[in-house]
């Protein structure tokens, strides 16, 4: 397995510095750009992969969970108790917003339409709610990893199952806001 923490002359650490590790990353993609080179390069598209998994919180404690030889195990991987309220409420208004949108595609009037806006006008400001929060623990998560040693390694696997899902709720309630929005 390729260290792309190394690659990138980084610390295997659980948080990196954003602009550190741009910085890095552009002056190793013009050493080894193939118009720079003259050659197709494997190690520009190798440097564009590392670069992808280190800006990535979740991937990039994967991939240190990895180095160490712990990789994080997805049967094992539950709700974090500190997320499961979350859970619960984007279940909910994940299940009300889809209800929603079933019954507006069904109604064959604008009239029809109309008389449920004011439905969808409060599952709209239901997701958006959702939506900030979900950005607000995925910043503090963040900020917690620079906590964080590189032996820690059931909290980093901690901290990986806690981006996994705050990942695909970010997701899931970006695509919800655009299909009401629509």
């Amino acid at each position: 397995m390729k260290d792309y923490f190394a690659l990138f002359d980084q610390p295997r650490a659980p948080w990196l510095d954003p602009a550190s590790l741009k910085d890095v990353f552009h002056r190793k993609t013009l050493e080894y750009h193939p118009d720079a080179s003259g050659s197709a390069s494997d190690t520009f598209a190798e440097l564009n992969e590392a670069y992808q998994a280190l800006q990535d919180p979740k991937r990039r404690l994967q991939h240190l969970l990895e180095l160490q030889g712990a990789p994080p195990s997805r049967a094992a991987e539950s709700v974090p108790n500190e997320l499961h309220e979350l859970f619960l409420r984007i279940s909910e208004w994940n299940q009300r917003a889809r209800n929603l949108l079933e019954k507006i595609r069904g109604q064959s009037s604008a009239i029809e339409r109309s008389l449920l806006k004011s439905r969808l006008l409060e599952i709209q400001q239901a997701i958006e709610n959702l939506r900030h929060e979900v950005r607000d623990l995925t910043e503090t998560a963040n900020a917690e990893l620079k906590q964080i040693e590189p032996t820690q390694l059931d909290l980093i696997a901690g901290f990986h199952s806690r981006f996994a899902y705050l990942g695909r709720w970010t997701e899931q309630l970006d695509e919800l806001a655009f299909q009401l929005s629509s």
